[in-house]
């Protein structure tokens, strides 16, 4: 793991870049948020996350049966339970992350290993653990760390975090610390969706929206990674920079919405109009 600033260093497409800051300030006029906004955006991205996030590694289940399983607790036909677990879990983790954006404690190696226990509760008897056996990145020849580096490996990525990697602004770095932490692949199973957790965490944490990694981008998101083993960054640093942007027009969107209180029942508003209320 570097040290020093990469050597060719990655840059954000210009247009791309001048609409994230354009975005990010509008976004910024907002705050603080209408009230109600806040939970509102929070009960509609764990799901949009929650969805995308275990799409990108298999799971089956659409947004709208995603949406049922978090929020009703309803089994779906034709899904199994480790599938509904998986949506749970992460919905579950996603709560968790929303405590450690509203604090400014750094988060730790206790942290990631307690995102990972949520993500992996009752689907992997090594939930909450760093791998202790060989493992690899499937369709990738990127050689792994041996399991006894994985745990200094962790520390180094963090004090990456806190050190040499505020040389990058927030989504470049944010990207690249998502690509480290894969890269490391610390865990046997989960790998990417805490990696994911972990890069909306360092995003909201500089007033960002989280990264919208789509379904739809699994392949371009695989091959972004591939490009990072190879030192080429610039494809996931603007992979993560569309995702960031999708994530803002998401949380502007909300902003721009009407507030609930401008809102009238139907049978008020039928009668303030002379209408049927039926």
């Amino acid at each position: 793991m570097r040290d020093e600033p990469l050597p060719n260093q990655p840059r954000l497409d210009k247009r791309l870049a001048e609409r994230l800051s354009r975005k990010k300030t509008t976004l910024d006029s907002y705050r603080p948020f209408r009230p109600g906004i806040t939970q509102r955006l929070h009960e509609d991205v764990r799901i949009q996350l929650t969805y995308h996030s275990n799409a990108l590694e298999g799971n089956t289940l659409n947004l709208r049966e995603t949406q049922i399983v978090i929020e009703e607790g309803i089994a779906i036909g034709g899904h199994s339970l480790h599938e509904h677990l998986e949506a749970t879990n992460h919905a579950e983790a996603f709560d968790y992350l929303r405590t450690l954006v509203e604090t400014t404690t750094p988060f730790t190696i206790e942290t990631i290993l307690t995102l990972h226990s949520l993500v992996l509760k009752t689907l992997n008897p090594t939930a909450g653990q760093f791998r202790t056996t060989p493992d690899r990145i499937c369709g990738s020849d990127l050689a792994l760390p041996h399991s006894t580096q994985v745990p200094t490996m962790v520390a180094q990525w963090i004090a990456w975090l806190r050190g040499d990697g505020l040389f990058y602004e927030p989504v470049i770095r944010a990207a690249l610390a998502y690509h480290r932490f894969v890269a490391v692949h610390p865990f046997e199973d989960g790998n990417g969706r805490i990696g994911r957790l972990l890069l909306n965490l360092l995003l909201m944490r500089d007033g960002y929206a989280p990264a919208f990694l789509l379904r739809s981008w699994a392949e371009r998101h695989r091959s972004a990674l591939r490009a990072a083993d190879q030192g080429k960054y610039n494809p996931i640093v603007n992979l993560i920079g569309q995702a960031v942007e999708a994530g803002l027009d998401f949380y502007l969107e909300a902003c721009n919405a009407p507030p609930d209180e401008r809102y009238q029942p139907l049978p008020e508003l039928a009668r303030s109009t002379g209408r049927d209320p039926n």
